[in-house]
């Protein structure tokens, strides 16, 4: 059997005015960018306005199409840490067609780099010191999908006198087997990006915690399939940090209400999305969803739509199962 558990957490208020700035930013750009593309106007967005969308107004200086993709990584760095969020917010003020935003984008990092708390990094010591506690033997995975978060998080562990092992796609493979032997060894945590996700046996260990969420339900799936599979004998144990207000909360609420994401068997995840009515990448439509909106109620609204759109689609592939178990079933089970 595995258990999840989410912990929602309030961010404090710097941290809840730069998520909020971000995600404006980044509504802006994907505003200028349909527009670049002749989907049409929308409002721009009072750079410095609080709140899901800002506060809309009309006569904001426009910004410069950003790419969609570079915009889209943004919004999920602000979700994931200070650190992640940076080197991006310095590669945009540095981009001539961005002049115009290059004090915004650089007082963006500037509080990004000054930040008086850090709501998850503090939920995740509390949860470690709670689960691990002091002479514990169990094993931890710690997904986080970006390397900046990778390098804070083991500075916060091992400050911690934890025993931490990095594993991310810039190792190399005798280091990445040196790193899951060390792992299965004496070391407590180890600290990973999807890099773990892929391939790996991890079957030893039956503690996970996603400290921040893909937005692709599918690298949600494959986290939790390195230790729930084939050969796990104890029950798995998954936290996921989620901050109030955020697109991962949101997120995260549909996905567990709706799909019961964290029961379904491996595998059945990529089948549900096969059968979604809207055939954009679904990172795109979680994207699509959140800078759409303009309050609060809008994005719980445009979540709550998106929730029943993956309910029908998980209904269409039940039916679509259960047909084929009906056709096929019989003959299948005598082979």
């Amino acid at each position: 059997p595995r258990h999840a558990r989410t912990v929602r957490l309030p961010l404090a208020p710097d941290e809840r005015a730069l998520y909020d700035d971000v995600s404006n930013f980044v509504r802006r750009g994907i505003g200028a960018s349909r527009a670049a593309e002749g989907e049409g106007e929308t409002p721009a967005i009072r750079p410095g306005s609080t709140g899901p969308a800002g506060g809309l107004d009309q006569g904001a200086a426009a910004l410069p199409a950003v790419h969609r993709l570079t915009l889209r990584t943004l919004q999920r760095e602000i979700g994931s840490s200070p650190a992640a969020v940076r080197p991006t917010l310095l590669t945009l003020a540095g981009q001539p067609a961005l002049a115009g935003q290059r004090q915004e984008l650089l007082d963006l990092v500037d509080r990004a780099a000054n930040l008086g708390s850090w709501a998850k990094g503090q939920a995740l010591e509390r949860l470690l010191r709670s689960q691990l506690g002091a002479g514990g033997r169990e094993k931890l995975i710690i997904f986080t999908h970006f390397r900046a978060t990778l390098d804070l998080l083991a500075d916060l562990l091992r400050g911690m006198g934890l025993d931490v092992v990095l594993y991310h796609g810039q190792l190399s493979r005798a280091n990445k087997d040196e790193a899951i032997r060390r792992f299965e060894g004496g070391a407590q945590v180890l600290l990973s990006t999807e890099a773990a996700g892929e391939g790996r046996n991890l079957q030893f260990c039956r503690l996970m915690l996603n400290f921040d969420l893909p937005w692709n339900p599918q690298r949600i799936e494959q986290r939790v399939g390195r230790i729930h599979r084939v050969g796990q004998t104890r029950p798995v144990e998954i936290w996921n940090l989620s901050a109030e207000g955020t697109i991962e909360d949101y997120l995260l609420e549909i996905l567990d209400r709706k799909l019961n994401l964290f029961e379904l068997v491996i595998g059945e995840m990529d089948m549900i999305l096969g059968h979604m009515e809207d055939e954009r990448d679904f990172e795109d439509i979680v994207l699509s969803t959140w800078v759409q909106a303009h309050t609060p109620e809008d994005v719980a609204a445009g979540f709550a739509q998106l929730g029943e759109t993956l309910a029908r689609a998980r209904e269409a592939y039940t039916r679509a199962r259960e047909y084929d178990e009906a056709l096929f079933g019989e003959d299948l089970s005598t082979l």
